[in-house]
């Protein structure tokens, strides 16, 4: 085995306590180096569901932006998803890539899991996932060895990767921790949403939940855009937002499903919180244009159709988490 191979065997392989859980390291997408696409275990399932939604996805995508001006491109991403009639999960890292022509497509590294393989609840799921996708980063940082040729497949077939840490329920608690730590005028601040003053936007959030409890019916049709402050942690934030929206899902039966950035994707990101099945536009949440896509609410803009005698709340002061989890819970009677 080569050098590399080495390298890849030592991250994804081998080294093994009790208890731990493998899966196989799993690929699909397009890489500048090779013609074709990268197939690496797409097995039947979810694996190719996935793949398919991916496909489908990218061809809207394309379709949609010809009608542009502005030509987008893919944008790092971390996903935790259940593909409609799929009983297993998806954890996925995606990266803007290109084709040996220069056409965008992208390139995933992703597994194919049972929900309580990574964990008991959307929270340690959420911590397992983060671990997973500094695997990938790994995994993807090596690629770079191939841009002069090379084998990818001699390389990363027969890779796994593990699951859950040994350490999962501390890591869980350090993200939390962080979560609380962050403080909600300076977390409103560092959002900066033009013309948009921190009691309409609190109200507008508290009134919002207040819509969705009086609408219990529509609870498992929720797509929501939860907008993330720059310079703070995308994971703990990402912790904050499923702690919020945690009893919302308990109370509709369903598992949501989270795209959130990958690495630092600058000012202006969001993380995608649904809890309707997954459709093929969806694809664009992975992309520049994310911020236009309908098929979500925009938490960082607005509604426009504020009753006039609505009552304004007092914006926060100390821990978004703590408020979220007292004045804005969306389930919470």
């Amino acid at each position: 085995m080569s050098r590399v191979g080495k390298l890849f065997g030592k991250l994804f392989s081998g080294q093994q306590s009790a208890g731990e859980k493998t899966v196989p390291l799993r690929a699909y997408g397009k890489l500048p180096m090779y013609a074709e696409y990268r197939r690496l275990e797409v097995s039947p399932g979810a694996a190719t569901a996935y793949s398919q939604w991916m496909d489908a996805g990218r061809l809207a995508w394309v379709q949609a932006s010809a009608q542009r001006k502005e030509k987008g491109a893919m944008v790092s991403s971390r996903i935790l998803l259940q593909l409609p009639g799929v009983k297993e999960v998806v954890v996925a890292s995606i990266w803007d890539s290109r084709d040996n022509v220069g056409r965008v497509f992208p390139f995933s590294f992703f597994v194919v899991s049972t929900l309580d393989a990574l964990g008991r609840d959307i929270l340690q799921r959420w911590t397992s996932a983060t671990f997973i996708f500094d695997q990938f980063d790994r995994a993807y940082g090596e690629l770079s060895v191939l841009r002069g040729g090379g084998d990818f497949y001699r390389h990363c077939r027969g890779r796994t990767v593990l699951l859950r840490p040994d350490d999962v329920d501390e890591r869980q608690r350090a993200l939390l921790d962080q979560a609380s730590k962050i403080d909600a005028q300076a977390w409103f601040t560092a959002l900066d949403l033009p013309s948009v003053t921190p009691t309409d936007w609190f109200s507008a959030l508290v009134r919002r939940a207040a819509r969705w409890k009086r609408q219990p019916a529509d609870i498992a049709q929720l797509a929501i855009g939860c907008p993330l402050a720059d310079g703070i942690s995308f994971d703990a934030q990402a912790m904050l937002w499923l702690s919020w929206i945690e009893p919302l899902a308990k109370q509709a039966k369903k598992t949501p499903w989270l795209v959130a950035p990958g690495g630092t994707n600058g000012s202006g990101c969001s993380a995608y919180l649904i809890l309707r099945d997954l459709i093929p536009d969806d694809f664009q949440l992975l992309t520049s244009q994310a911020r236009d896509y309908s098929f979500v609410e925009n938490l960082a803009v607005l509604p426009s159709n504020v009753p006039d005698q609505a009552a304004s709340v007092v914006p926060p002061q100390g821990s978004l988490l703590s408020w979220l989890a007292g004045s804005a819970a969306a389930a919470k009677a």
